[in-house]
């Protein structure tokens, strides 16, 4: 290295903190001369902060410099010192256990990974104010920086991201209740909305879906002086909200094509149909045009639904029994709504007074009021069953003209299980509980979707609160919504950006829960792990924030490629981020416990080493609805209040 003037000699005597001592792997150890063991330095009249763990110290070997991370220090003794009078601070070494980050290039533009291993000997210098802006810089020239608060350490830098490098790519955000883990999210989306909110060509290439399971990202209406959350993240004309609920019929619904609302796949996973008999069943109904072609003709449709009722009673099973032929006339019914005759029920009502079932002769029977019991299993009054069953029900006025969309769909599934039952070419234990499933979900599925030629994402950020859904459909419309907009943007060849978050992310993504079968949380996990291994062909990005990682599946939290992480205590959570994170070191990894609430560690592809950073405040309009709760506001008495009592 060849020096130009004593300016730089100067420098470079007082930056040198000493030399390589041991090399093993990318784990280096430095002894520091004994004149730089102070905790400052001072250089033309400034004090400087002398290398401590976490900091950063440049190697020199030859024409390439070297950077690396302070992870340690320890004291040893220095068994060479050669004056018996000399202090007792130079009869000990300070030694620097440090690890290998990166290297300066030969244009000084700093790169991760190591290139080449220092030698024993090696001057080991502090890094000039200039270097370490380098380090520091994770906004490449052609891309568009965006600020997101400072260094904790040094809270004049600034930490800036890249847009490309940050949202051109799956986000993981980590961190326990309390810790700013929504804040964040929040931040980041709401720097990148005002970075381009002004942008025609982004309001019509980007779409943003935010699944929202605690309604923390929906505008509040209540009225404050600061206006908290009235606009979470980003100007109402920028955003669309969702706000479902399974509690009555007042929330919004998520609009559906008629080509998914007819999608076998759709129902499968709307009814957690079991693999090897309920989808088959699913598939083969809603495939196959029968049931399509008799819904629009009155009078054959109500010639099978008075077969299908003649056949459960001639076939005599012991399997059947009243009560099913009368939820099939009931579910009829139900398909009818309102246009439902009341002559259908009183014959269901008067049908399920007179049959009977003889266990002994394994038939059914009828009481007839003039003729006594007439049994099923006679050839002799086929002919009279025919009557009470098959021409009683074609003589009823039923228009089936009206049912569509889901009724539609409900009821192709309905009429086509009691058909295979009563007829037994299908079990009915097999097929039961998906029916159960279907008549205990249709209510929650009307209240939170509709058939519509209405688009889904009209704005860039479309927010959907699943806050007031039950547990049961909370699972279920995240998959689904995600699953028809992958869906959509692997046809699609637009080049439109699709980025999808999901906040509470461990409500749909977690590898455990014993409320579920192995096959639908295997589809379940299967798709949103699809999305993430391969969705950055089609444009599509994945963002998380969750407070359990450790219950994340690990091929999603592992394909990640930038991380926010915030306070985690949970060992299990902490080790998860140890397999997964491979770009967080030593020191930043210990200090996951003992983060501030609003301070993150930043790592991963688009950060150069990872950093520690404090997240700019948010005005309040634009902050979530996650404030913790102050008691004493509650709790104690206003002033005023007191002096009232008084």
């Amino acid at each position: 290295m060849m020096l130009s003037s004593d300016a730089e000699l100067q420098e470079l005597s007082v930056f040198k903190i000493g030399s390589v001592v041991e090399i093993n792997g990318r784990t280096v150890r430095i002894r520091v001369d004994k004149a730089k063991n102070g905790s400052h330095l001072l250089y033309q009249g400034k004090t400087l902060r002398n290398v401590s763990v976490g900091g950063y110290i440049k190697i020199a070997k030859g024409f390439y410099d070297i950077i690396a991370k302070v992870d340690g220090e320890a004291v040893t003794e220095d068994n060479d010192s050669s004056s018996f009078y000399s202090s007792k601070r130079s009869h000990v070494d300070r030694i620097l256990t440090v690890s290998l980050l990166g290297y300066f290039d030969r244009g000084g533009k700093f790169r991760r990974g190591v290139r080449e291993l220092p030698l024993v000997n090696n001057d080991c210098f502090l890094l000039t104010q200039a270097e370490f802006d380098e380090i520091h810089s994770f906004v490449g020239p052609e891309d568009i920086a965006l600020t997101i608060g400072s260094l904790a350490m040094e809270k004049g830098q600034q930490v800036n991201i890249g847009v490309d490098a940050v949202f051109a790519s799956h986000i993981g955000i980590f961190g326990n209740t309390g810790s700013g883990k929504s804040y964040t999210l929040a931040a980041v989306y709401h720097r990148l909305f005002e970075q381009y909110k002004h942008s025609d060509q982004f309001k019509k290439n980007a779409e943003f879906v935010l699944i929202d399971f605690n309604g923390e990202y929906v505008n509040t209406s209540e009225e404050t002086e600061d206006h908290r959350s009235t606009s979470v993240i980003t100007d109402n004309e920028l955003r669309r909200e969702y706000v479902l609920s399974t509690r009555d019929g007042n929330g919004h619904r998520l609009p559906i094509s008629k080509e998914t609302a007819e999608d076998p796949v759709f129902w499968t996973v709307l009814l957690d149909a079991s693999e090897k008999t309920q989808a088959p069943f699913i598939q083969r109904t809603l495939d196959s045009p029968y049931w399509d072609e008799k819904l629009d003709d009155d009078e054959a449709l109500r010639h099978e639904i008075g077969y299908i009722v003649y056949n459960a009673v001639k076939n005599g099973d012991s399997a059947q029994d009243r009560a099913s032929i009368n939820h099939f006339l009931k579910e009829v019914a139900l398909a009818l709504g309102a246009n439902a005759p009341q002559e259908l029920t009183e014959y269901t009502d008067r049908l399920h007074a007179k049959l009977g079932y003889h266990n002994v002769g394994k038939t059914f029977y009828y009481r007839d009021d003039s003729r006594g019991d007439i049994y099923a299993n006679v050839p002799t009054n086929d002919q009279y069953f025919k009557e009470v069953t098959l021409d009683a029900i074609k003589a009823l006025d039923l228009s089936f003209g009206l049912v569509e969309h889901m009724n539609r769909i409900r009821f192709k599934l309905i009429i086509q299980y009691y058909s295979d039952v009563f007829r037994g070419f299908a079990n009915r234990e097999h097929l039961g509980p998906v029916i159960k499933r279907l008549e205990t979900r249709m209510p929650s599925i009307q209240k939170l979707l509709e058939v519509s030629d209405g688009e889904l994402l009209t704005r860039p950020l479309t927010v959907i609160s699943l806050r007031d859904v039950n547990l049961d459909m909370k699972k279920v419309i995240p998959l689904l919504l995600c699953r028809q907009l992958y869906d959509r943007k692997k046809k699609a060849e637009n080049g439109t950006f699709l980025n999808i978050i999901i906040d509470e992310a461990h409500n749909i993504l977690s590898t455990v829960s014993a409320r579920e079968s192995e096959s639908w949380k295997d589809y379940r996990l299967e798709t949103f792990e699809e999305i993430v291994k391969e969705g950055r062909k089609f444009g599509v990005f994945l963002t998380i924030a969750t407070q359990r990682p450790h219950d994340i599946s690990d091929t999603i939290v592992s394909q990640l490629h930038n991380y926010f992480l915030h306070r985690l205590v949970n060992n299990l959570d902490i080790h998860a981020i140890e397999k997964a994170v491979s770009y967080l070191d030593k020191i930043s990894f210990e200090s996951l416990p003992i983060l501030p609430t609003g301070t993150c560690i930043l790592s991963g592809v688009s950060a150069q080493v990872p950093v520690v950073v404090s997240v700019s405040a948010l005005e309040p309009p634009f902050e979530p609805n996650s404030k913790t709760m102050t008691l004493n506001d509650k709790w104690q008495a206003r002033p005023s209040e007191s002096k009232e009592s008084s």
